[in-house]
């Protein structure tokens, strides 16, 4: 198969889950339904049946005026290796998937890799964890209303009673999210900005494999993927694989056009955020100051809550450029504006990943991307509104007095690589949880590093200023981890293959 240099075709686009591709901007709500699978043909005839219901990546319609027709709901799945399994795809299949896929999240190597330790271990974990139901598969609902939200659960849940049992859904698992009219995720700054986009969607940005399999990714190789012997294909439903490294064997492509997902339920303490802000500001300037709250805050994430970069305006949030992506950190390699360690430049560092060059940066960077498909969940803590004034004495107010309303809330984190390890795993162990990157001392990602853990020194944020940089007190962690799991979003062919095989084959 040839690089991804140009656009996919219709019927690539037609077999690869919506998902994968888009971010659904248009459909705010969200619901995921977590099913196991306790009879492997009876949900086999369940799969046959919900397949022609999936979104796919397929061009929307037109309108004569040449505006897109774009749907009202979405529907996608996607399977653990536990749900391929009880599916009854059998071992010399399930080998084939990368090895994190096979051992899931919550395997303990994998809880030291990821930083889930203490009240982030899978053992606390809502759902996805050891004590928790085994989930197989996850269906993930998108809708513009309640509505038309409920409507398509409504129909997928007729689907499941119908299944006699042989798929179930795990209801005190189901999870719900949405998309704030404000955009702005519950610490209460913009988010979704940053987004790569695929070079064989749009023509350009990041090599097609990055996120999809069955494509060259950044360094012009096939990521590996699931394949399958010709002869448990016996109907002839999957393509032939075509990778050049494994041309001789007589194997069928499982992973084209799919990809590997990251989940992760994500718990923020909003209240804790924004009272180690206030503590910082008294201990720094004295008093209790809005305006250095949101500075410092701002620092943390290494965007201001409207979303101007700091890289492009340091001393103030400016909406003119709140979209903004297309920034580089080279006249900013020591961090002035944007610190180091603020969790947007530790997650894409771009082109200043030190001790490299700019061009090696970019090259290396490119290698780790991610595609961001989360939600937010809960009912926000304030309004973030009260950022755009935050040295007024009102949103001082506001500001330094808020406190734990006993609410859950967060982000239901999901991530689209086509290697767990090298792109999810990567970051997190890498950048995220590493406290000594880019030069740093003790400094872990401020939002989502495994900080304040009690096997470990503390950590800090480091903030470069003249004539002497700023050092916080030890950070505690915001972010915990509440449940997750490793999935696989097989391409549509991939569907049907899985709904019709047969294990004994």
């Amino acid at each position: 198969m040839s690089p991804t240099s140009t656009k996919l075709s219709a019927q690539m686009l037609a077999d690869i889950q919506g998902f994968i591709t888009s971010g659904y901007g248009h459909l705010p709500l969200a619901a995921y339904l977590f099913l196991e699978v306790r009879d492997a043909r009876g949900a086999q005839r369940w799969l046959t049946q919900i397949i022609s219901s999936l979104t796919t990546s397929a061009p929307w319609p037109l309108t004569p005026g040449g505006g897109k027709v774009k749907p009202a709901s979405a529907l996608n799945l996607a399977f653990t290796a536990a749900g391929l399994a009880a599916l009854g795809l059998p071992q010399q299949v399930m080998c084939t998937f990368a090895v994190e896929f096979q051992e899931g999240m919550a395997l303990a190597n994998r809880s030291a890799i990821l930083g889930d330790t203490g009240e982030s271990a899978p053992d606390k974990w809502e759902l996805g964890g050891p004590g928790n139901p085994p989930i197989h598969i996850v269906l993930i609902v998108h809708g513009q209303s309640v509505i038309q939200l409920d409507e398509v659960c409504s129909v997928q849940r007729k689907l499941i009673a119908d299944t006699a049992g042989a798929v179930a859904e795990l209801t005190d698992l189901t999870q719900r999210g949405y998309r704030p009219d404000t955009s702005n995720e519950p610490f209460g700054f913009r988010d979704g900005m940053g987004q790569p986009s695929i070079r064989g969607i749009s023509g350009h940005g990041v090599p097609t494999g990055e996120f999809i399999l069955g494509y060259q990714n950044h360094y012009q190789l096939f990521p590996p993927a699931p394949v399958v012997a010709a002869d448990l294909d016996n109907t002839d439903i999957l393509p032939p694989l075509t990778n050049p490294y494994h041309a001789a064997a007589r194997m069928r492509d499982l992973g084209i056009n799919g990809s590997y997902v990251v989940y992760r339920k994500l718990e923020q303490d909003v209240a804790a955020f924004w009272q180690f802000m206030m503590r910082e500001s008294v201990r720094i300037k004295g008093k209790e100051d809005g305006g250095y709250m949101v500075w410092l805050a701002s620092r943390f994430v290494g965007r201001w809550p409207g979303g101007a970069p700091l890289v492009l305006s340091p001393d103030a949030d400016d909406l003119r450029l709140a979209e903004r992506d297309d920034f580089l950190y080279q006249g900013d390699a020591d961090g002035f504006a944007c610190p180091l360690g603020a969790h947007v430049r530790r997650s894409n560092p771009r082109d200043v990943l030190k001790p490299y060059g700019s061009e090696q940066s970019l090259s290396m960077t490119e290698a780790h991307r991610m595609l961001r498909r989360g939600r937010t969940f809960g009912p926000p803590l304030f309004d973030p509104r009260v950022l755009k004034n935050p040295g007024s004495d009102a949103s001082t107010g506001i500001l330094a007095r808020l406190a734990d309303d006993g609410a859950a809330r967060g982000t239901h984190f999901f991530c689209v690589n086509a290697s767990i390890k090298s792109q999810f795993e990567f970051v997190q162990h890498t950048w995220c949880n590493n406290p000594s990157f880019g030069g740093l001392n003790d400094n872990k990602d401020p939002l989502v590093g495994d900080n304040n853990r009690t096997d470990a020194p503390s950590n800090h944020m480091t903030i470069p200023r003249r004539p002497l940089r700023e050092r916080t007190a030890a950070l505690p962690r915001f972010v915990k981890v509440k449940g997750g799991a490793y999935l696989f979003m097989p391409g549509v062919r991939a569907l049907r293959f899985l709904a019709a095989f047969t294990a004994s084959a």
